[in-house]
């Protein structure tokens, strides 16, 4: 009789580790919209007041911390000849496997405005992506605040039902 209640409390905590997963997942999709709004509005801050170039930004952007846009930390602050911002951007963002698709293509179109055109230009690409990737946070904002209490509850209720049977 021990082991089965042992059994059903292990199914129990199963079932809310995997709800309170779930949970967290939304939660760090919001962060990832939300450091990505930050990226956005620093390089136009600096674009715009001073024209900087990508390897002055990416160095000002390695001092912030980033804890979902971790692949910033490995670009290149310094140019080579022997490699080009664009496609290291695309690289290392491309080897995140934790960024949702549509949050990598608006950071994918995003490395890709950088350095490519005047001022102007960079900025009104910038302002396009800063509202495509507001849109991703309004809408994992809406989700978590809705199906992330769902999912702890399911995940207990679950973890609860398996622990029943067992026992």
């Amino acid at each position: 009789m021990g082991i089965r209640i042992i059994a059903a409390l292990l199914a129990t905590l199963c079932g809310a580790f995997y709800g309170m997963n779930r949970s967290e997942k939304l939660k760090k999709r919001m962060l990832l919209c939300n450091e990505a709004d930050k990226v956005f509005r620093l390089c136009e801050t600096m674009i715009r007041s001073s024209g900087t170039d990508i390897y002055r930004i990416i160095t000002v952007l390695k001092r912030e911390n980033y804890t979902a846009l971790r692949f910033i930390y490995r670009l290149s602050e310094e140019y080579s000849a022997d490699s080009d911002f664009h496609s290291e951007w695309r690289e290392l963002l491309l080897a995140e496997t934790y960024i949702p698709q549509e949050e990598r293509g608006i950071l994918l179109d995003f490395g890709e405005v950088l350095g490519t055109s005047d001022i102007a230009g960079q900025l009104s690409s910038i302002a396009s992506q800063r509202s495509l990737m507001q849109e991703c946070y309004e809408r994992s904002a809406m989700e978590y605040h809705g199906k992330a209490r769902f999912y702890r509850s399911v995940g207990v209720l679950a973890g609860v039902m398996a622990g029943i049977m067992v026992i």
